[in-house]
């Protein structure tokens, strides 16, 4: 067995270390009157060891896993927390043009419209994910005058849903 192999087993999946600590922890840890109905009492006591080391590994990595998971959960919820703070800010604080802007996409019926690409205000409301390009692939129009390209974007869900939560924000955008 080489050190290769030996890692591979610490990327198996959960469930897998679960079966196995349960499996391991029950024979090692059921009564002998139930592992002699299991006819496994010759192998618990031949390999106890090994089965002690396999349970003991098991159930370590199921709990670092789970703590992982728990950290990486609570991690996630902070920085969500933060970020609603930060939005909530940035449309609290948003000057007239933007306010503008997006009561214009909220009165829209798919909240969609047509915007200059390279505008510095497309790029800002762009850059702080209140808008997005409504597709990948969509027809872009050139003004008749000058380089300037009109693509549609679309309101982010998140935007009218923190509106629509906030008192604050419902009188600013309504």
């Amino acid at each position: 067995m080489s050190f290769k192999d030996f890692t591979e087993f610490f990327k198996l999946p959960l469930n897998v270390f679960a079966s196995l600590s349960i499996v391991t922890g029950g024979i090692l840890f059921l009564p002998e009157n139930i592992i002699k109905k299991l006819y496994m009492l010759d192998f618990r006591n031949k390999f106890g060891f090994v089965i002690s080391i396999i349970f003991m590994i098991s159930i370590t990595l199921l709990l670092v896993l789970f703590i992982s998971h728990m950290y990486k959960n609570f991690y996630n919820k902070r920085i969500n927390k933060k970020l609603n703070k930060i939005r909530y800010n940035f449309l609290l604080n948003a000057d007239k043009q933007k306010v503008k802007t997006i009561k214009e996409f909220i009165k829209d019926d798919t909240h969609t419209l047509t915007m200059v690409y390279h505008d510095g205000l497309t790029v800002e409301l762009q850059y702080h994910d209140v808008i997005q390009l409504a597709g990948n692939n969509q027809l872009v129009q050139f003004s008749d005058f000058g380089d300037d390209m009109y693509v549609k974007f679309f309101l982010q869900p998140w935007v009218i849903k923190m509106i629509e939560e906030s008192e604050e924000l419902k009188q600013k955008y309504k």
